[in-house]
């Protein structure tokens, strides 16, 4: 017998699912629900209500939650440096909607989602999280902020080419975006040398960068993308579960004789998937090595230019993954013997 907590998480508030649950038997039954602040006083108040709910001792408890952007996070560091007795599981949002889906829910609200969760928690053995380490967390909210702030300086600049070219501009105006323009810039700016100075920071990880920056068009910001999104591939245990996170899995629907256009998820972190887009288009435009040879090979076969891109972003992704566990260099004579063999 078990008490499993599901969570189901938002901005300002979270949602509470408790069920006890016989593992012998698999049957289960809901104790209670709740709805509490996602602030620090809502984690207190939960641990109060949760031991007045789950009055035997002698259980465990389990807790599960979705990783639903950053705001699981509070929360789940709570547990983890408060409560290390509670197994926690952060489990991504595609894999808990496909669970919860399974069980026959049809309507999606906050407490269905959070009474699936705390059913898959029971049901599932599920590794426990592994936490994030602060020096990837304050890399990661260096890159997204920079990528973010990269996007609105494109905006802006569309903005003003489009204003700049219509029949009476305003002078005012202009001015104003332009002034936008220039203090995004040395902002990005500013940040790309945080990011290069927190990658210095820590010196076991320069022969490491050493390794991949060797890969062709990878440079320093996409690695620092990578491994700040990753959390430095510790939670990673083969390159698949790593596809699946970057949301370059492939999906086919197929029915009797009908079968549907083979996709990428894109269920992943956006943030990888642009960060994979240069050194893609970087290895295309340079036409030498195995990764162009690989996308000439793919191109010739559909002859559909941007299903063939997405390949080398898959590959350069997988290369990144396989030489930082390796530690090695890239070496494109070991690919060309591997694929004569």
């Amino acid at each position: 017998m078990i008490y499993s907590f599901g969570f189901d998480m938002a901005k300002d508030q979270f949602e509470v699912c408790l069920q006890q649950y016989q593992l012998d038997q698999q049957t289960g039954h809901i104790l209670a629900r709740n709805t509490f602040d996602n602030t620090p006083a809502g984690y207190k108040r939960w641990i109060k209500w949760a031991r007045s709910r789950a009055s035997d001792p002698q259980l465990p408890w389990r807790v599960t939650m979705e990783a639903t952007g950053v705001y699981y996070e509070p929360l789940a560091l709570f547990i983890q440096q408060n409560h290390p007795d509670i197994h926690l599981a952060v489990v991504l949002p595609s894999r808990a909607k496909k669970y919860i889906n399974s069980q026959g829910f049809r309507s999606k609200t906050d407490k269905i989602d959070a009474q699936g969760l705390a059913l898959m928690g029971a049901e599932r053995r599920l590794a426990p999280w592994e936490g994030i380490d602060p020096y990837w967390r304050e890399l990661r909210s260096m890159t997204r902020t920079r990528a973010d702030l990269m996007d609105q300086r494109t905006q802006l600049r569309n903005q003003l080419h489009a204003l700049t070219h219509s029949g009476r501009p305003c002078e005012q105006v202009v001015r104003s975006i332009q002034a936008c323009i220039t203090t995004l810039s040395e902002q990005i700016k500013q940040l790309t040398q945080a990011i290069y100075e927190q990658l210095n920071a820590r010196d076991e990880l320069r022969p490491v960068l050493a390794y991949l920056l060797s890969i062709p068009g990878v440079g320093r910001l996409t690695v620092a993308t990578l491994l700040a999104e990753t959390n430095g591939f510790a939670a990673f245990h083969s390159i698949s579960q790593l596809i699946s996170f970057n949301g370059y899995d492939v999906v086919v629907k197929q029915s009797g004789r009908w079968t549907g256009k083979p996709k990428i998820s894109k269920q992943g972190s956006k943030y990888m998937r642009r960060a994979m887009y240069m050194p893609a288009n970087a290895v295309i435009r340079s036409k030498k090595g195995p990764l162009y040879d690989y996308y000439q090979r793919l191109l010739d076969t559909h002859n559909v230019a941007m299903k063939a891109h997405v390949a080398v972003q898959k590959k350069l992704l997988t290369y990144v993954y396989v030489l930082w566990n390796k530690q090695e260099r890239f070496d494109p004579q070991h690919i060309y013997s591997q694929r004569a063999a």
